[in-house]
């Protein structure tokens, strides 16, 4: 059975690029992604700078496959 986008661990966001922090490239192998083969790992929630945000990654078929 795949787990759940949620229960995925992710990379610190401190430690990613623009890209992937925007949802740009994938959060785990840092390449490139289109809106019709990105996959949504849900809404995250993070602390910037003492403020509670949400963070919307997103990573590639093959990542996904792996991980799920």
């Amino acid at each position: 059975m795949p787990t759940p986008a949620l229960e995925l661990p992710l990379p610190d966001p401190v430690t990613l690029s623009d890209a992937q922090q925007r949802g740009a490239n994938c959060v785990w192998c840092a390449a490139p992604l289109a809106n019709a083969t990105a996959h949504d790992l849900g809404a995250r929630p993070l602390d910037a700078h003492g403020v509670s945000v949400l963070w919307f990654p997103r990573c590639c078929r093959t990542c996904w496959k792996d991980r799920s």
